[in-house]
Parts: structure tokens; C-alpha cells; sequence
């Protein structure tokens, strides 16, 4: 469950962040980040196995992240080391998809067939997932980027131009006003949708990115956006339950705005970075124009619907941190908020005030 499954991100399991726009350099005139809510003091996150969305169609979808980001496909990271003469991998077909008592608790689908496609992204150190679910009702709405709830993949380029000729070769919908890249604090910019309607940000990649990068890949970095309704909400929940460390909080410019389709309005983000990693998440609070249309549309996710967002965490102390979470008054999909215990560990989903679904998984004892 660690990588891109579709392997989009990277290593697999259940779990595109939309609107954040990660900024990773401060500008001289950002804000002064407010004192955020007290953290645990034991934090039990260790990382990050993926990130995962739902797709209406993986053998659709998977081809955008191949062709235009050099997404492969990969091996789920629970499946132990591939033999020296395993075939490539491949997206399992819908029809091999055998009922599942487990995973129907695991995210309350009760009847449904699922398959996930695990993926990888160059210099990326999670998982990138795809999740479909069949013979169960689904909504297939798209989120616009400032709807609380909406995710996004961030993908920092080499190239951003010759990335932006093959998404629109793909026919990718642009989001950004004007249709084109434009310069932003974290560099030049466009916001685009997957073959679902699924945001994805491509930055170009500055020069120490670049040099920093481990491959030669087009992508150099992925980072996770997520659109909040409120921001110290949603830090009640990532930093004082989960220890998500906040690394800046600032208000953005006009012109990442108009990268994320609006004109006029404010644009609040705050970039977190996960426990034990240096993956950044960053939370995007928008406030539109009185009487913009459309209007901010919270979403209510199930993880079947198409594009909804699913953190994999790996972490410890699983039944305290159950626990925890039900003191906070959070909710969770997993029916009765019981884990399931696969020989490789025991998962669990909880629901993040926005919607957002957090997988907690505790590895199995070696």
C-alpha cells in the first residue's frame, strides 16, 4: 500500500488533492503561520504507504499518468519482493474480481467488487493508488478546486511544457483561466483534470528540484492537495490527532487564483509535512465572492465515488489511536470502526472533517 497504486503513487492498499498548491519557498511577503492546535504528545503516524482516488475506469485513467507523467505500473508492497522472472505488471481485469467479505467492511461497500491498480511516480517516496469499485451506486461528481473536500496531485516537472502538450494531446480539461501556464510563487503552473475530472497540478521544477531529483524522470517530486473548509479544523484532526508537523501558512496571490479557475476571491493555504517523511500535504481554505457561482459544494465521500481522496498511513498503537479518534469525535467508514486483519497487517478507515478518507495501517510483526 505504498505507492502510487495504479500504482499512480506508489505501493498499494486501499485508500488528488485538489486545489493545494504546494508552495515549498516562502515568499518575503506570506503570511505568519497561526499557533495551531496542540499536538499529541506520542506521535503513532510513521509515513505514508499511498495515496489513493477512485476511478470510474482504471484501464481508462492509468494511460494519462503513463503517458503524460511516466507513471508505471508496480508491484502491491505487500506482495513481497517480485521473483527475477515475473512478467510486467498489469491491471487486473474487472471480471477477476471475487467477492470480499474483509474488504466490504473495511469500507462499507457490502456487495461491491473492487480492483486497485498500483502505481509508482519517479522521485516519489509513496505509493500512487487507483481504487475502482463495481455492482455498487457511485457519484461521479467533479470537484471544482475550492469545494471542501477536493483533492489534487501535485506533480513538480522537468518540463512543464512538453508535460502540458501531452495532456492536452490526452485531451486533459484545463482548469486555470486562460487555458496556459502562468507563474506562480512556486514556479510556472497549470491545473488540469485526469480522465475522471481528477486534479492534477503540474509545476515546473526548479532548477534544485531538478538537480536533486534521483532519476532523470519527468516528474521530480509529487505532493498531495486538499481542500479544507476551514483550516483549523482540519489541524485539530491532521496535526493534534495524527502529528502533522505545519511547516507555513499564507495567503495566496491572485495568480494561483486564476491557476485554480477563479478570478476573484481569497485563498488560505497551509503546507504540512507527514510524520517520519517529507511528504508535503497542503491544506487549501478558499473564500469566494459573495454570490460566486458555482458555489462551494462540501463533498460527503464514499469511497466508491469517482475521485474520492484516500490517505494510507501506516502507524502504531492502531487500537489507541481507534480509540482517540472516537473521543475526538471523528467518524470512520470501516463498519463499527473495526479493523481488519490481513496477514500483512490490520487496517482501518476513519473520515477527515472534510470528507477525505484516512486509512490507518498497523504492519504486521516481523
Amino acid at each position: 500500500m505504498r505507492r502510487l497504486s495504479v500504482n499512480l503513487l506508489g505501493t498499494g492498499g486501499i485508500l488528488c488533492a485538489l486545489l493545494a498548491v504546494t508552495v515549498l519557498q516562502r515568499p518575503a511577503w506570506a503570511q505568519q503561520a497561526a499557533r495551531p492546535p496542540a499536538v499529541s504528545a506520542t506521535p503513532v503516524v510513521l509515513g505514508l504507504y499511498n495515496w489513493i482516488h477512485s476511478t470510474a475506469d482504471s484501464e481508462r485513467s492509468f494511460p494519462f499518468y503513463r503517458d503524460v507523467l511516466g507513471v508505471a505500473l508496480t508491484r502491491s508492497p505487500f506482495a513481497g519482493p517480485a521473483p527475477a522472472n515475473a512478467a510486467p505488471e498489469r491491471i487486473r481485469p474487472i471480471s477477476n474480481t471475487p467477492p470480499d467479505q474483509l474488504l466490504w467492511d473495511l469500507t462499507n461497500t457490502q456487495g461491491a467488487r473492487f480492483r486497485n491498480v498500483f502505481a509508482h511516480a519517479p522521485n516519489t517516496p509513496f505509493g500512487l493508488e487507483l481504487s475502482e469499485f463495481v455492482d455498487i451506486p457511485r457519484d461521479t461528481r467533479q470537484a471544482n478546486p475550492w469545494d471542501p473536500g477536493a483533492s489534487s496531485l501535485i506533480f513538480r516537472v522537468r518540463d512543464l511544457d512538453s508535460v502540458v502538450v501531452k495532456a492536452k494531446a490526452s485531451a486533459a480539461p484545463i482548469v486555470t483561466l486562460g487555458g496556459a501556464p502562468i507563474d506562480t510563487p512556486a514556479g510556472r503552473s497549470l491545473l488540469v483534470r485526469d480522465p475522471d475530472g481528477y486534479l492534477i497540478h503540474l509545476i515546473q521544477a526548479s532548477p534544485a528540484d531538478i538537480a536533486a531529483a534521483t532519476t532523470g524522470d519527468m516528474v521530480v517530486g509529487t505532493s498531495i492537495g486538499i481542500t479544507v473548509a476551514d483550516t483549523n479544523t482540519a489541524l485539530r484532526f491532521y496535526r493534534g490527532l495524527l502529528g502533522f508537523d505545519v511547516r507555513d501558512t499564507r495567503r495566496a496571490t491572485s495568480a494561483e487564483l486564476r491557476l485554480n479557475g477563479l478570478a476573484a476571491g481569497e485563498l488560505t493555504q497551509s503546507v504540512t509535512v507527514i510524520p517520519g517523511t517529507a511528504i508535503s500535504v497542503v491544506l487549501s481554505q478558499f473564500t469566494l465572492p459573495s454570490g460566486a457561482t458555482p458555489a462551494a459544494n462540501p463533498f460527503r465521500w464514499r469511497i466508491q465515488d469517482v475521485g474520492a481522496p484516500q490517505f494510507q498511513l501506516q502507524v502504531r498503537d492502531l487500537d489507541a489511536l481507534i480509540d482517540r479518534t472516537k473521543t475526538s469525535g471523528y467518524r470512520f467508514l470501516s463498519v463499527g470502526a473495526r479493523p481488519i486483519q490481513r496477514a500483512f497487517g490490520r487496517f482501518v478507515f476513519a473520515i477527515d472533517p472534510d470528507g477525505v478518507l484516512v486509512e490507518f495501517v498497523e504492519a504486521a510483526q516481523k
